[in-house]
């Protein structure tokens, strides 16, 4: 068995486990270099696996029986279509996943918002403790395989589960019996051919339930209702704008005719779109017979998760907020609408070639100051919001590009006051200057609290 991709965040680590727990024959292969990776080496230590790293060999996809591939890996890749060729069985790590558990999944997808509805489901239902709850999937640092031997067929699964993940379920047919959808919008287009193929990934997560399933739906977003009407089984969707949730039968013409109002309870989250999260976290969460009492509780306490608006610290009067798993421009533009106060911005990094649609727009007119770091998405940015800055008659809020990260930070915090916002949301992937995202993320959070000892 051929594992692609061993990678940092725990997919093909747990592949390979468990591969070879089960008695396989073994090798992983992997693009990145041995030194970035002898984390993910480290940790399979003692386990009968050879690695083979820093390059792709044909030799080893001729070989393998079965080629596990890791959910960053293209299904159009050479190396795969040339183990096919050759007989050999594609699998992805979820789809092993789902085949193997006992429990009741819960499986929560979408563009935006899909770690924070993971996460908040999650604790809900660990709060009320009626039955186990485990959570993994698309979860940093989390070995989904791995969490098996705990699982019983009394245990909730909750998984996030992204595009890439779901593609693994179509060739087995299955789907989780709880599916919940936040959002569609353009990303990971340079994987894809379009919009459409990669709207039809997602739809993976409800396409295989029986009329037995549950699907949560976001009605607010035009690409979520639409497969709301498609779904097999019991469908609900929330709405923002209408104030509440509603099960499918309620829709006369499109439009919902009753809605069941839910107040949203007290919640240190920031922006429309975490309230969004919270009323498809709290609908999945009442479908499931939780308590009113343990969901407006659970609410009321929780955080949200790191790297997504995270306040980081207040530093000489000014929010830092860590916003790292914004990859996409409409998770920048998302930011930056969460706000009121005077933002200083940091952004930029390297392109998905992704539509920026208002979030150039939006940069210029919420943001006091623009720092940039480099990338090919920058050189794509730039330009327009130059055009912004002319169709707007404003004063230019960009004070450079920097290719040093910690001047970068130093040159935002000197423009800061207090009562501003210090917002890290870069709007493009991380790689170049960082491993990945929650690189990043981590790098920005350490140098920031490095600096406020010293205030």
């Amino acid at each position: 068995m051929l594992v692609m991709g061993l990678g940092l965040q725990g997919s093909g680590m747990a592949s390979a486990r468990y591969a070879a727990q089960q008695g396989a024959v073994v090798r992983v292969t992997d693009m990145k270099s041995p030194e970035v990776l002898a984390p993910s080496v480290r940790a399979l230590a003692g386990l009968p696996i050879e690695f083979i790293l820093g390059e792709h060999r044909d030799e080893d996809f001729i070989w393998a029986d079965v080629v596990i591939r890791n959910p960053g890996v293209p299904r159009t890749s050479r190396y795969l279509l040339l183990a096919q060729e050759h007989g050999a069985q594609i699998e992805m790590e979820i789809g092993l996943f789902f085949l193997a558990c006992p429990g009741r999944i819960i499986g929560i997808t979408g563009t935006r918002g899909k770690t924070t509805t993971t996460s908040l489901i999650y604790e809900i239902l660990r709060v009320h403790g009626q039955a186990p709850v485990v959570i993994g999937g698309n979860v940093a640092g989390v070995e989904t395989l791995s969490l098996l031997p705990q699982i019983t067929p009394e245990t909730l699964v909750v998984l996030e589960l992204s595009s890439w993940q779901l593609e693994g379920l179509a060739p087995h047919s299955i789907s989780p019996s709880v599916a919940v959808m936040t959002n569609i919008y353009p990303d990971h287009l340079n994987t894809y051919n379009g919009m459409e193929d990669y709207a039809e990934a997602k739809a993976n997560i409800f396409r295989f339930q029986t009329e037995h399933g549950i699907a949560v739906f976001n009605y607010d977003n035009s690409w979520t209702r639409s497969f709301g009407l498609e779904a097999p089984g019991e469908t609900w969707f929330t709405s923002f704008e209408h104030g509440g949730s509603f099960p499918r039968s309620a829709l006369v013409d499109g439009v919902p005719t009753l809605v069941e109002p839910l107040a949203i309870a007290e919640t240190p989250l920031k922006g429309r779109h975490n309230l969004e999260n919270i009323l498809l976290a709290t609908t999945t969460a009442r479908l499931l017979g939780v308590p009113e009492s343990v969901i407006v509780e659970t609410v009321r306490r929780f955080k949200g998760v790191s790297h997504r608006l995270e306040e980081v610290c207040e530093w000489r009067g000014v929010r830092i907020v860590n916003d790292s798993t914004s990859t996409s421009p409409i998770a920048g533009q998302v930011a930056l609408e969460a706000f009121e106060q005077p933002i200083v911005l940091v952004a930029g990094g390297n392109t998905k070639h992704l539509p920026l649609e208002q979030w150039p727009e939006t940069i210029i007119k919420r943001c006091r100051d623009v720092i940039l770091l480099p990338g090919s998405g920058t050189d794509e940015l730039l330009p327009e919001l130059r055009q912004e800055i002319e169709r707007q008659g404003v004063i230019d809020p960009i004070r450079g590009i920097f290719d040093d990260f910690h001047q970068a930070i130093d040159a935002a915090l000197a423009l800061t006051h207090p009562g501003d916002v210090l917002l890290f949301s870069p709007g493009f992937t991380s790689f170049g200057m960082f491993l990945n995202e929650f690189d990043r993320g981590d790098k920005f959070v350490a140098y920031i609290r490095e600096k406020a000892k010293d205030q």
